[in-house]
């Protein structure tokens, strides 16, 4: 297959990978990092979740007009849900 100049098509879904892993990473860090602190007693559970839900609201506010408001949106879903684990 001919690439046109200047697409590299490899480079792009490699870099779209990366992104995916950075998302699932970040995701992934905040909800345990946030269990060790209720863990330790730095947290109550309703700071937690109040914690959760403003970095939840802080990413979609950082995404707007940005283009990638469906992604940021199941991010943001996601730190919800795991915010709502924290019942009070």
């Amino acid at each position: 297959m001919k690439q046109m100049p200047g697409l590299d098509v490899l480079a792009a879904a490699e870099a779209v990978r990366g992104t995916r892993t950075a998302m699932f990473l970040g995701m992934e860090i905040a909800s345990r990092l946030t269990d060790v602190l209720v863990a330790k007693g730095v947290l109550t559970r309703g700071e937690a979740k109040a914690t959760l839900y403003a970095m939840a609201e802080s990413i979609r506010d950082d995404a707007g007009g940005t283009g990638s408001e469906e992604t940021t949106e199941a991010m943001a879903r996601y730190l919800e849900k795991v915010g709502d684990s924290f019942k009070a």
